[in-house]
């Protein structure tokens, strides 16, 4: 099977192309882009490929069989849509819609689609770091895990994101983490009680709330906290503590160790590891390629992972702890 695929957004969907494009027999013929600028530069830098502001290009093009989704969030559920409705395989930046009605709207289509495969880019899942986390904890000991995404990078909420409507930083932010603390424990959460607030960027562009601490309830009784920071002063970072009976593995800016009683090791594993996050992409390619290699994530994780956000934003609406109900 050939790829022939397309990228909608060539802000992070430069990255796409770069994991895409002559990855075995893959190939990006065309590219989608609003900004004229963008498009004046990537007509120079890519001559032989389709570049165009018309997405439905795109969608009307037979040979198209993978639509990479780079768009702004406020789009992604129109165009994983329309790529269902024109049997395109679909890579979309996280989050793949804003509203619940739209999660089950695309569950429902996609259930259909049985040929059709799709894939958030959800790069943690292939960090080095993380993946020896995976590998090395004891799942029926542990108790508490707290895990922390901190935007660090503060002006980018005072651009396109202050002004979509829908904007969360749960679902644009925090979905990493969510996602990796339910990857690493092998399970989904069964409740969630969220506390958030806008109080360092009220008097900005950015109205939405800034800061989600988020408590969820996993089974066993396992305890997780995770907050999505968009205020900080702080470098981009993802922090992460597992608490187990036996073991307690940190990371942290001061550097990654496993605690054994009084005895400190550290870990060497890269991080943030940008070099492997094209894996993720490649693997999704190597599966519709081979389906007999295995997906880094499922349809079913993914939609786990939506609920689970949609639920957290929820119980942050209504101000009590509420019970996450699945696709």
């Amino acid at each position: 099977m050939k790829i022939i695929a397309a990228i909608i957004g060539m802000g992070i969907g430069q990255k796409h192309l770069d994991a895409i494009d002559n990855y075995k027999k893959s190939f990006v013929k065309i590219i989608c882009e609003k900004n004229d600028k963008k498009i004046k530069s990537l007509k120079k830098k890519y001559p032989d490929k389709i570049i165009t502001k018309n997405e439905n290009v795109i969608f009307k093009d037979p040979s198209i069989n993978l639509v990479s989704i780079a768009s702004y969030d406020n789009f992604h559920y129109s165009q994983v849509i329309k790529s269902l409705k024109f049997n395109k395989n679909i890579i979309v930046e996280k989050p793949m819609c804003l509203k619940f009605d739209q999660l089950i709207e695309i569950h429902k289509i996609l259930k259909k689609k049985k040929n059709i495969k799709m894939i958030s880019n959800l790069v943690l899942r292939v960090n080095s770091l993380f993946k020896e986390f995976k590998k090395r904890i004891d799942k029926k000991n542990i108790f508490y895990v707290e895990a922390d995404y901190v935007w660090g990078r503060k002006k980018k909420l005072f651009e396109w994101r202050s002004k979509v409507k829908d904007y969360s930083l749960i679902l644009g932010a925090g979905i990493h983490i969510i996602d990796l603390v339910m990857w690493i424990l092998g399970s989904r959460p069964i409740s969630v009680t969220t506390f958030s607030n806008k109080k360092s960027t009220i008097k900005s562009k950015f109205k939405k709330n800034s800061l989600y601490v988020m408590l969820f309830e996993f089974p066993s009784k396992v305890l997780v906290k995770i907050t999505a920071n968009g205020a900080a002063v702080h470098n981009h970072f993802h922090e992460m503590k597992i608490f187990s009976k036996n073991e307690t593995l940190v990371h942290s800016n001061l550097g990654t160790y496993s605690y054994k009683g009084e005895k400190l090791n550290k870990i060497y594993k890269s991080y943030p590891d940008k070099k492997n996050r094209k894996k993720l992409i490649q693997n999704f390619i190597d599966n519709l390629i081979n389906p007999k290699v295995k997906n880094f994530i499922s349809h079913q994780e993914q939609f786990d992972l939506m609920s689970a956000c949609f639920y957290a934003e929820k119980s942050a609406m209504l101000n009590k702890k509420i019970k996450i109900k699945y696709l």
